[in-house]
């Protein structure tokens, strides 16, 4: 397998991944205009919104991913099951959420969240169709159709938001919800009319899916829970010690470190499928492969950006924020640590998940949450907001050991494969680019 094989459609699942740049500079022209609490009121309701749909990926839409690639699935058996299950957990969520929406604004330190959390039911449902026909498409390799949903998605987001701060008409954090609504409804939609090709919209229930799902999504629910905790886990916490100011500060240097969610995304959308088509096929040559391949493309990204961005951050951030947010750059250096467990950690973990071995991950991920809850809470009470950056950084560590020592039993793979194997396939296709036909 080579990657320059699939140049084309990595491009557009990389212009896709990108597209919340979009949004997260506008973001960052938010933060520079309203006040500092109000921006960290949007955080935490970015926060709870991600959670929500972390978990429901993990818990339900991967299983279309997982089976859709398997031959002899009934595609729309597949994804009338696996809606009925992503339903029916948003709307017990959503519905915990709102009634006891005082008690969770309690809990966080922040009092603007009873408004805004009925505004978060009313996002989730619209969204729906985006996050579902979106599974869909992915399974098929259909990253341009991709690319135009996550447009009408962030891309009309940033636009509106960029428009409508300079004419002076965002003050706070349900501004910019408000206009996040009417940009998931209009993504949905669009995503509504590019799967029709895939998908005839049908309702065929079939109890044979349904248990071939729940089999799969018993540890994967698990695992959605954990992950899903242990990647937001911090900011609540910082929102719980330090309220809506605290949370910006941590908020806005975690916003710049999930640029790298790129690379991330773009990579899940290839290795996941593929880690669930070869492995199922015992084909693990291949499998080998393209995870030593994944795994040393983005070591040659990752680590030459994270130095440059260590050096330079205090400028970044001042570019930004002018100094508003001058305590968010040692937070956003410490994060920077974490790249260096980065590459192993997204391609072993999603590569793990498409082989079906859901039950493994949850066993490392229980362990990295209680390990990430102790240390958090510690640390936040001795340093400050630092201490929750330095508690994800250990957790991502004692994560990526496990899923190497584990991964390399199941696959033998090469331990200088995985640092450098993509670079003599990425010189070969750079070299067949340029050279000058005969």
């Amino acid at each position: 397998m080579k990657f320059s094989e699939h140049i084309g459609k990595g491009v557009w699942a990389f212009a896709s991944r990108a597209l919340p740049l979009i949004y997260a500079v506008a973001l960052i022209l938010v933060a520079r205009t309203i006040p500092r609490e109000e921006f960290g009121t949007l955080t935490v309701f970015q926060t709870l919104f991600s959670m929500l749909f972390t978990f429901s990926d993990g818990f339900a839409l991967q299983a279309i991913v997982k089976f859709s690639v398997e031959p002899n699935v009934a595609i729309e058996e597949l994804v009338t099951v696996t809606m009925m299950l992503f339903v029916g957990f948003l709307t017990i969520s959503l519905f915990l959420l709102v009634v006891f929406r005082e008690f969770v604004a309690t809990a966080l330190n922040n009092d603007s969240l009873v408004v805004l959390l009925p505004w978060l039911a009313f996002f989730a449902f619209l969204t729906i169709p985006r996050v579902v026909f979106a599974k869909v498409l992915q399974g098929n390799f259909r990253m341009k159709e991709i690319f135009f949903v996550d447009f009408a998605n962030f891309g009309i987001a940033g636009i509106l938001i960029f428009f409508l701060l300079s004419a002076g008409h965002i003050h706070s954090a349900i501004d910019i919800v408000q206009i996040t609504v009417i940009t998931g409804f209009l993504s949905s939609i669009v995503a509504t009319i590019l799967v029709r090709p895939y998908l005839k919209f049908r309702f065929r229930y079939s109890r044979a899916m349904l248990s071939r799902i729940s089999n799969f999504v018993r540890f994967q629910a698990a695992l959605g829970l954990t992950v899903t905790a242990q990647q937001n886990f911090d900011t609540l916490i910082v929102s719980s010690y330090t309220g809506a100011s605290g949370a910006a500060i941590y908020g806005t240097a975690k916003m710049l470190f999930r640029g790298f969610d790129i690379l991330r995304e773009t990579m899940t959308l290839f290795v996941f499928p593929a880690a669930s088509k070869f492995y199922s096929r015992n084909d693990l040559p291949t499998l080998r492969t393209i995870i030593e391949k994944s795994v040393s493309f983005l070591y040659l990204i990752v680590i030459p950006s994270g130095i440059v961005l260590a050096l330079t951050a205090p400028y970044i951030f001042h570019f930004l924020y002018g100094t508003k947010y001058d305590a968010s750059v040692v937070i956003f250096r410490i994060l920077l640590i974490g790249l260096l467990f980065f590459p192993i950690q997204m391609v072993f973990g999603v590569s793990m998940s498409g082989m079906g071995k859901i039950k493994e991950l949850v066993r490392f991920f229980i362990i990295c949450l209680i390990l990430n809850v102790i240390t958090a809470l510690v640390l936040v009470q001795i340093m400050g907001i630092s201490g929750a950056a330095l508690s994800l950084v250990l957790t991502s560590a004692v994560l990526t050991l496990q899923l190497f020592l584990t991964l390399k039993k199941m696959i033998a793979f090469s331990n200088s494969g995985i640092f450098i194997r993509g670079i003599g396939d990425l010189l070969s296709h750079t070299q067949n680019k340029w050279q000058t036909p005969e």
